[in-house]
């Protein structure tokens, strides 16, 4: 479900012996079903159903499939990228849900390396269609925080147990992230059911407030009026009316009214 990504760009920078302390911590410390993956090979480890190594022999397809397996059966999955760049890892880092980046020295490759993922996402056709292939892909993160060493961290063994933490904190926040969007998507799914001359009715019978019903139903005409097809306006535009207010909501309307009329003149 959860898949958290390891990586430097140093050789011999101990990613894998963190890889494996952080799979063991969870293992005994907490009751997660965790499995590991390794795009090298190992030296010690026996190849298992939870312990796959030499994952760079596999096709991009067959590790697709691999992850997208691996993602139902087990909580969180540990990848370790180790030190091999190559059009393999960048092709893979995207789908994961956490990235670290070991070593203080490396965040501004941390920083590089996320704009040529989000750059990859946007253009890279395998790349994408890898993406929108995966479940809980859409919450792909690096977060930057000194604090907790996210971009770029020295790693030490006696830092196992605050990584593991972190990586349990960061699973319950994406299983309940997880749940959120699939009560969305059921949502999302319904309005979409909606004839677009009844959506303010619709809307407003699904429990919204009659004034941002009859917004929304006012923006996706709006929309449409611009070129978009009222399923596309309602999809671009869903992520507004589930996280902004009325009033955020009102001011979105306007601006884009606002810069429309400017346009025309």
């Amino acid at each position: 479900m959860y898949l958290v990504g390891f990586y430097s760009p140093k050789s011999k920078s101990g990613v894998t012996e963190l890889c494996l302390s952080i799979y063991n911590w969870l293992k005994l410390n907490t009751t997660l079903s965790a499995a590991y993956i390794s795009y090298g090979t190992l030296e010690k480890e026996e190849i298992s159903n939870e312990l796959i190594h030499e994952f760079s022999k596999l096709s991009l397809a067959e590790q697709k499939s691999k992850v997208k397996q691996m993602k139902k059966e087990y909580d969180i999955i540990i990848y370790d990228a180790s030190s091999q760049l190559s059009e393999g890892v960048l092709k893979l880092l995207p789908i994961v849900d956490r990235l670290f980046v070991v070593g203080e020295e490396h965040k501004d490759f941390a920083v590089k390396l996320q704009q040529i993922i989000q750059f990859d996402k946007i253009f890279d056709k395998s790349v994408k269609s890898f993406i929108t292939h995966l479940q809980g892909n859409k919450t792909y993160i690096i977060r930057e925080n000194k604090e907790d060493h996210v971009i770029g961290f020295k790693y030490t063994k006696k830092d196992t147990n605050d990584i593991g933490q972190m990586i349990y904190t960061d699973y319950v926040t994406h299983y309940i992230n997880e749940k959120f969007i699939e009560k969305n998507e059921k949502v999302l799914k319904k309005i979409k059911q909606i004839p677009k001359d009844e959506l303010f009715n619709g809307l407003y019978e699904l429990g919204l407030d009659f004034e941002k019903a009859l917004l929304f139903h006012k923006f996706v005409i709006l929309r449409e009026l611009l070129g978009q097809n009222s399923n596309e306006a309602i999809e671009t535009l869903f992520p507004l009316l589930i996280n902004s207010s009325f009033k955020e909501l009102l001011e979105k309307f306007q601006n884009e009214l606002l810069f429309i009329t400017k346009l025309k003149i």
